[in-house]
């Protein structure tokens, strides 16, 4: 029964992600378009070059109404370095001017664009005529692609598109930093490897870190491949090139979620799994502050502005290194982080939030000092302590320790984000920022979809499809 409910569910998701085929034939008019602009200036170069389209499309693996085309221009020049390809990106970017491109940076520049809705990335790359010559990760992107086409079957492809919006429906699709999840070319690999959707859910359900799946079966013991590719929730080397672990960019927030809704999903499979639905009637703000008030807790954090045009991984880097040390320098003064999160733009504007179990903490906190034995320890702790006004004690706790109430430095949340702001917003693309509270975020809440529902997931902390 369950199985038919499986097949039944499937069979929806699957009307809804395979695309039309006029969507898929403007994509591949829009990358003979931009290829058509491209050629002059290639042919400048004098050296041998080659525009190819990679990606999902290339492998009929994208989702409709979700389509983005990946043009890598392959060059064999020796002699490329991250000048030249600036210098180079710098002479494509005039030719596409028409599109307004905007230059972007990963392992190296490239130009990202939209023509008619679809997004465009321009992507330089060396052109290695085996794995060996890969100098950076964009060059590994071909054999990729190649791999996945000789592998995959016609049946997988939409086996993969029903992975994808299982891994979207729960939030764990994509490896770019803002999500930490996993990649296509790790999806398409998952369905390659099981066989197909069901299977690789059911594969998914019974996983454990660290995870290896590995096509070449390069060793027998768990302990090589955590030696060669470190602790990672899931191991899962590179068929077309063993020195790299597919799986690197996967969290264990993220591992954990795809593993738990797996399991989730076999046991009452539902269309909420890939298309999980807020309450509209849910969306109040009286609601929201109704959630904290409830707790009694308090939220607290900071509204950030950073540089206009920051590459979304920069930025996405920076905020949770902020929102990590955020959480470290709470805890130091006393406070229980109950949650933490970071919501982005990707334009200019950010918030990071914290949870917090109290909005105030008394105003002593306890100190232990040396045990009584310890002659000059005790004898500085006395110094510092036995005549200060601002302490209660010293006096001799049950385990024959020196013990004395001092003064909180911070007695709130708020006060300590903002004294210590230069600790935790310690990064180079923000400009500005101020503490806010949940009560300072109405307006934003309001004027702002995106963050509408990423703060009510934020406060409502169950997800969607639990």
């Amino acid at each position: 029964m369950a199985l038919e409910k499986i097949k039944s569910v499937c069979e929806e998701v699957l009307s809804r992600v395979i695309p039309e085929h006029e969507e898929t034939e403007k994509a591949l008019m829009i990358f003979k378009e931009v290829s058509s602009y491209l050629e002059p200036i290639l042919n400048e170069l004098k050296y041998p070059y080659k525009i190819t389209l990679e990606g999902s499309v290339s492998r009929d693996t994208h989702l409709r109404n979700d389509t983005d085309l990946d043009i890598f221009i392959l060059i064999r020049y020796e002699g490329m370095t991250r000048e030249w390809l600036e210098d180079l990106i710098n002479k494509i970017s005039v030719v596409l001017d028409r599109f307004k491109p905007k230059k972007l940076y990963a392992s190296h520049p490239y130009l990202r664009f939209k023509v008619e809705g679809i997004e465009v990335d321009v992507v330089p790359a060396f052109m290695a005529l085996n794995v060996s010559e890969v100098r950076t990760a964009v060059d590994r992107t071909v054999f990729h692609t190649n791999f996945v086409k000789s592998r995959l079957s016609k049946d997988q492809v939409n086996d993969v598109r029903l992975l994808k919006r299982f891994f979207k429906g729960v939030e764990v699709y994509g490896a770019e930093i803002r999500t930490e999840g996993f990649s296509g070319y790790l999806t398409e690999l998952l369905v390659i490897y099981y066989g197909d959707f069901i299977n690789t859910i059911k594969g998914l359900a019974t996983w454990t870190p660290p995870q290896v799946i590995d096509f070449l079966k390069l060793y027998k013991d768990l302990k090589e491949y955590v030696r060669l590719y470190g602790r990672k929730p899931l191991i899962f080397p590179d068929p077309v090139d063993s020195r790299r672990n597919v799986a690197a960019a996967l969290s264990m927030k993220s591992f954990s979620t795809a593993v738990l809704a797996a399991r989730m999903f076999l046991e009452n499979p539902s269309l909420k799994f890939f298309y999980p639905q807020v309450n509209v009637s849910e969306l109040y703000w009286d609601n929201i502050t109704g959630y904290i008030s409830k707790r009694k807790t308090a939220i607290v954090g900071y509204l950030i502005h950073y540089l206009e045009g920051t590459s979304p991984d920069i930025i996405w880097g920076e905020l949770k290194r902020c929102l990590r040390r955020g959480i470290n320098v709470l805890r130091s003064y006393g406070f229980e982080v109950l949650d933490a999160n970071a919501w982005c733009d990707e334009v200019n504007t950010a918030v990071i939030l914290y949870e917090i179990s109290q909005e105030e903490l008394t105003p002593f906190v306890l100190h232990n000092g040396p045990k009584v034995f310890r002659d000059v320890d005790v004898c500085k702790f006395l110094g510092k302590y036995l005549r200060s006004s601002d302490v209660v004690g010293p006096w001799i706790n049950d385990y024959g320790e020196l013990v004395i109430l001092k003064p909180r430095k911070y007695r709130t949340p708020s006060e300590v984000l903002l004294n210590e702001s230069k600790t935790v917003l310690h990064a180079k693309h923000i400009v500005d920022h101020r503490v806010v509270k949940l009560e300072d975020l109405t307006n934003m809440y309001l004027g702002n979809d995106e963050f509408k529902v990423w703060l009510y997931k934020f406060i409502r902390k169950k997800p969607l499809w639990l």
